[in-house]
């Protein structure tokens, strides 16, 4: 996906933001006006009403948003009918999601980490802070710089990561995906999401030609955003395990009946890279693949080594297994091949899913 993020804003900020400073002095004034901005932008955007979709978002919108440290808001989540990956949130706790975004994040832990930078910026009011902080002249100022850039190269450093304001400024990003990670640790969903979500746009946003950041330059880059989410993390005690939380290399072990007798078998994102007619055997193999994987390896970290009996099978440190000529004769070629087209496998589905 070249364009991980454009901008929601074109078609809808003139009249989401009025003409003057808002001031809400009480939640029952932030939800009423988070009322009036979501009226507008439903009846220019059209919404997603396929119920398990709206059910997802829902599901997964309420357990991040019962974790805040505001969750007498009246949150909604809803999906806009657009193919561009983006979010926002609205006063009130106002959150929306396009369809574009939600075919991006690869698990509900990415889907709960964008809603939880969402949430924050709604339960610490966000959007009230970057009203408070402009004036109408340097609103449009933004608004002309968001509208005079291509869509195609909006992304990470240039506009947003996630979340609509393309003009929150590095403390309040910050905030949004710090205290993100916070309500994530209290939901079932891995905060690690956080950072697999932004090391995607980092990579994204490398891609990219450099521009002059203009109106934009005290926006964080989603590399700068990394860092200091990783070392949050750290700081937490939390393990970077980014498999769970980026839904890579799903790994799945079946036994199935093959000229009456029963076959293991290992597919790693719904390739089969393994069959042997002991499921026992394989079992035990799947779980050492289990924990390379888990390393976050490299396709080169997966080697084959001659050795008594056959080929080891090594991945990282671990030994995955011992091929051996009675394993290839199932396989129908010989051992040296066998070894080299499994090898050539396992290496080619890491390829595949490297971040």
């Amino acid at each position: 996906m070249t364009r991980l993020v454009a901008i929601c804003l074109i078609g809808f900020c003139a009249t989401l933001l009025p003409a003057a400073p808002v001031r809400a002095q009480s939640t029952a004034d932030e939800v009423r006006l988070g009322q009036v901005y979501a009226r507008r932008l439903e009846s220019q955007y059209k919404l997603v009403k396929d119920p398990a979709a709206v059910e997802r978002v829902a599901y997964v919108g309420s357990a991040v948003a019962a974790a805040s440290d505001r969750p007498e808001l009246p949150y909604t989540f809803k999906i806009l009918d657009l193919d561009i990956p983006n979010a926002l949130s609205l006063p009130g706790g106002f959150i929306y999601i396009t369809k574009g975004l939600l075919a991006f994040v690869r698990s509900d832990h990415e889907l709960a980490a964008v809603l939880a930078h969402e949430v924050t910026h709604a339960a610490h009011r966000h959007q009230l802070q970057m009203i408070r902080r402009s004036n109408e002249a340097a609103f449009w100022t933004l608004l002309i710089a968001v509208l005079s850039r291509d869509a195609a190269i909006a992304v990470g450093a240039q506009l947003v990561g996630v979340g609509l304001m393309s003009g929150y400024s590095r403390d309040l990003e910050r905030e949004a995906d710090l205290t993100g990670i916070s309500y994530l640790v209290k939901t079932s969903y891995t905060p690690v999401a956080m950072l697999t979500m932004m090391e995607r746009l980092a990579h994204e946003e490398q891609l990219q030609p450099r521009q002059d950041p203009g109106a934009f330059a005290d926006h964080p880059t989603a590399q700068e955003r990394v860092a200091y989410i990783e070392a949050d993390l750290k700081q937490r005690g939390i393990p970077l395990l980014r498999r769970p939380a980026a839904n890579y290399l799903k790994m799945i072990v079946r036994t199935v009946p093959e000229q009456g007798r029963q076959v293991g078998e290992i597919l790693v994102n719904f390739l089969v890279v393994l069959r042997l007619p002991d499921p026992t055997r394989v079992e035990t193999i799947a779980g050492r693949l289990d924990r390379f994987f888990d390393a976050d390896p490299d396709p080169s970290e997966v080697t084959v080594l001659r050795a008594a009996g056959g080929w080891e099978i090594v991945g990282g440190r671990i030994l995955l297994m011992t091929l051996t000529p009675d394993d290839a004769a199932f396989l129908g070629v010989p051992v040296d091949d066998a070894a080299g087209q499994l090898q050539a496998r396992l290496q080619w589905v890491i390829q595949q899913d490297l971040r």
